[in-house]
C-alpha cells in the first residue's frame, strides 16, 4: 500500500499516538478506526491509507514499542567497560523504557496478548531478537568465568521472562518502578550467577 506523501509520516504517526490513546482508553476491542480518526482530527477514510484495519495499526504500536526498546538496550550498553555491567545496562534499559511508555506498555502486555492472531508471533520474534543480544552476553560472561555455564538462550528467555512478569506485576498494581526495577536487576543478576 502506499503512503501519501506530502505529510505521510507525521500524519502516520499522529493516527499511531491516537491509536496508542484510544487503545489506552477503551481497549483494544471496544476501539473504533472511527474514533482513532477522531482522535486524530482526520477522516476515516484517512485512516485506511495509511492501515489496511485497525490490527495492522496495532501490530505497528508493538513493533514500535520494541524497536525503542532494543533501541535504548543497544545505547545504554555502548561504553560499558564489562559484559556483567552490560547485562545490567540491558536489564535497565528494557525496564525504564517500559516505564517511560506506561500506556504503552499497558497496551501491548494487558490488552493485545490474547487480542491478535499475530500479536503472540510480533512478540516472541521482538523477544527473540533481545534474547540473542542478552545470550551472547551471558556466553561471554560464562566463558570468561564470571557466570556459571548453561544454555545462554535459555537463560537469555529466562531473564526475559522474569522482567515481562515483573511488568506485568507492577502495570496490574499501578506500582512505582523505582524500588521494583532496583529489586528486579538484583534478583536477576544474582540468578544469573
Amino acid at each position: 500500500m502506499s503512503h501519501p506523501a506530502s505529510g505521510g509520516v507525521e500524519r502516520r504517526q499522529d493516527l499511531v499516538r491516537s491509536a496508542a490513546a484510544v487503545f489506552a482508553r477503551r481497549g483494544y476491542e471496544r476501539a473504533r478506526v472511527a474514533e482513532i480518526a477522531k482522535q486524530a482530527h482526520v477522516a476515516t477514510g484517512t485512516f485506511y491509507l495509511y492501515f489496511p484495519s485497525k490490527e495492522a495499526c496495532f501490530l505497528d504500536l508493538v513493533a514500535q514499542l520494541y524497536d525503542l526498546v532494543l533501541t535504548r538496550v543497544a545505547h545504554a550498553r555502548q561504553g560499558e567497560p564489562d559484559i556483567l555491567r552490560k547485562l545490567e545496562a540491558s536489564i535497565t534499559a528494557v525496564l525504564q523504557t517500559f516505564q517511560d511508555e506506561r500506556d504503552l506498555a499497558a497496551i501491548v502486555l494487558l490488552q493485545g496478548s490474547g487480542s491478535l492472531p499475530l500479536m503472540a508471533e510480533r512478540l516472541r520474534t521482538a523477544e527473540d531478537n533481545l534474547a540473542a543480544l542478552l545470550a551472547q552476553d551471558l556466553k561471554e560472561a560464562s566463558d570468561a568465568g564470571l557466570m556459571s555455564s548453561g544454555d545462554a538462550s535459555l537463560r537469555a528467555h529466562l531473564v526475559i521472562g522474569a522482567m515481562r512478569e515483573a511488568l506485568l506485576y507492577r502495570l496490574r498494581r499501578q506500582d512505582e518502578p523505582a524500588a521494583q526495577d532496583a529489586e528486579v536487576r538484583e534478583f536477576l543478576m544474582r540468578a544469573l550467577r
